[in-house]
C-alpha cells in the first residue's frame, strides 16, 4: 500500500537538462540546449527531474427507499506534478477536479489545489517544508488515493470528524528520527480555522480556509509522531489553535476560541489479514460564544472513531498471485454534538453508527474495483437510507 502520496516515486517523465533530447534538425532545440548548459551549474544539470502522476475515482451509488434512483459521478480527478531542482530541493503539487466540472449557478463541483509546497532536505532527520500543506492528522488525510483504502467512499468519520482533505498554508519540519527507532515526525505552523464555518452536523469542516486568501490571525500548530515496523504502523496527531479570526463577537486574541484535536491510529497486517482503526476527540473552548454569534449548534466536544478488518480471499485460492480480493467490514461511531453549551441535549440524529461491508479487487497494486453496502444508523428514531455503491479507482 502507498504511504504519503506526495512522497511516492512514480514512473517519471524526467528532464535531465544537461542531456536534453531534442530533434536533431531543430535549430530552436539546439539553441535551448546550448542556453541550458550555460545557465545551470554542472551539478544541477545532472539532478533536475520532473515527475507526473495522479489518481481518480468514479462512483455509482444507490440509496434505499422510494424515488432514489442510482447516481453515477466522476468523484475525483487529480494530477500530481513534482520537480526536483537538486538532490535537496523539490516542489510537489496536486490539482484536483471534483464532480467532473464546475458550472456557474449549479451546486457541487470544485477545482482546487490540494497541495503545493517546497521541500528542502538537510538530512533524513530534517526536511524543511513550506506552502499549501496537508495537516498530518489521522490516516486518510495524508493517504487517500483510492487503492489505499477499502470502500467506495472514504469513512464518514473522515468527513465529519477529521475534515479530509484538510489543507492549509504554513511551514514546518519533518524527518526520520536517527537510529533504528522506526520513528518519524511532522510538525507544521499553519493558518488557523474560522469558527464562523463550524456546524452541528459537520463539526469543524466548514472552518477550513484551504489556502484561499487565508487569514493568519490565529496561527495553529499541528503535528504527528509515527512508529513504523514491518506490518505495523502506530500514529498520534494533534492540532491546536484559535478560530476567532478577529471577529469582535468572539475575540481578537491569537488563541481565542481555541480548537484542540487529538487523534490516534493503528494499522496492522499479518498474512492475508489487515486491520486498522482510529479515534479522535475535538474540543472547542468557547462553543457557547460561537453559537451565540452564529446560531450553528456547535458543540464543546466532537468525538468518534472506527475499526476495520479485511482479508485477502485470493491468498488461499491463488497464493502466488500479486492480485488481491479483499473482503472487509468497517464500523464507525461518531457524534458531532457530544457536549453542547449550557448542558443542552444534542440531536440524536448526529450520534451516528455506520457499518460498511464490501469487496475491493486489486488487479494491480494501484488499481481498485470496489463494491460495498453501508448501513446508516443513529440514536434517533429517524431512519436513514442505506447505500449500495460501486467504484473504480486508480493511482500512478
Amino acid at each position: 500500500m502507498f504511504e504519503n502520496y506526495s512522497q511516492l516515486i512514480f514512473h517519471p517523465v524526467t528532464r535531465k537538462v544537461g542531456s536534453m533530447s531534442l530533434p536533431t534538425k531543430s535549430v530552436a532545440g539546439l539553441l535551448i540546449l546550448f542556453a541550458s548548459t550555460l545557465t545551470l551549474p554542472a551539478a544541477a544539470q545532472d539532478t533536475q527531474s520532473t515527475t507526473i502522476g495522479g489518481y481518480g475515482e468514479i462512483h455509482y451509488t444507490n440509496a434505499t427507499g422510494p424515488d432514489s434512483p442510482g447516481e453515477v459521478n466522476v468523484a475525483r480527478f487529480v494530477v500530481y506534478l513534482a520537480h526536483s531542482f537538486s538532490d535537496r530541493l523539490a516542489m510537489r503539487s496536486e490539482l484536483e477536479v471534483e464532480d467532473t466540472k464546475v458550472e456557474g449557478g449549479e451546486p457541487g463541483g470544485e477545482i482546487g489545489l490540494e497541495q503545493l509546497y517546497l521541500d528542502y532536505r538537510f538530512s533524513p532527520a530534517v526536511t524543511l517544508r513550506g506552502g499549501l500543506l496537508l495537516p498530518p492528522i489521522g490516516i486518510i488525510n495524508e493517504t487517500h488515493e483510492p487503492p489505499t483504502f477499502n470502500g467506495v467512499n472514504r469513512p464518514a468519520y473522515d468527513h465529519d470528524v477529521i475534515p479530509t482533505t484538510w489543507r492549509d498554508i504554513g511551514v514546518g519540519v519533518l524527518g526520520t528520527i536517527p537510529g533504528n527507532s522506526g520513528l518519524n515526525y511532522r510538525v507544521y505552523l499553519v493558518n488557523g480555522l474560522k469558527a464562523s464555518g463550524f456546524s452541528a452536523d459537520e463539526g469543524i469542516r466548514g472552518g477550513r480556509q484551504e489556502g484561499k486568501e487565508a487569514s493568519f490571525a490565529n496561527p495553529s500548530l499541528t503535528g504527528r509522531l509515527e512508529w513504523v515496523r514491518p506490518g505495523l504502523t502506530l500514529g498520534g496527531s494533534f492540532w491546536y489553535g484559535g478560530s476567532a479570526a478577529q471577529d469582535p463577537a468572539l475575540g481578537t486574541g491569537a488563541f481565542d476560541n481555541a480548537v484542540t484535536l487529538l487523534s490516534a491510529d493503528a494499522r496492522y497486517e499479518t498474512g492475508p489479514f489487515a486491520f486498522r482503526g482510529e479515534v479522535a476527540t475535538i474540543g472547542i473552548a468557547d462553543a457557547d460564544q460561537i453559537d451565540a454569534a452564529y446560531g450553528n449548534g456547535v458543540a464543546h466536544r466532537i468525538t468518534g472513531g472506527y475499526l476495520e478488518a479485511s482479508a485477502n480471499l485470493l491468498a488461499g485460492l491463488a497464493p502466488n498471485s500479486s492480485q488481491k480480493l479483499l473482503a472487509f467490514a468497517r464500523h464507525e461511531r461518531f457524534n458531532t454534538q457530544g457536549d453542547l453549551p449550557g448542558g443542552a441535549t444534542g440531536d440524536p440524529v448526529l450520534s451516528r453508527r455506520i457499518t460498511t461491508v464490501g469487496l475491493t479487487y486489486l488487479p494491480t497494486f494501484n488499481v481498485a474495483i470496489k463494491g460495498d453496502y453501508t448501513f446508516n444508523r443513529n440514536r434517533s428514531d429517524t431512519a436513514q437510507p442505506d447505500v449500495f455503491a460501486l467504484g473504480l479507482g486508480y493511482a500512478f
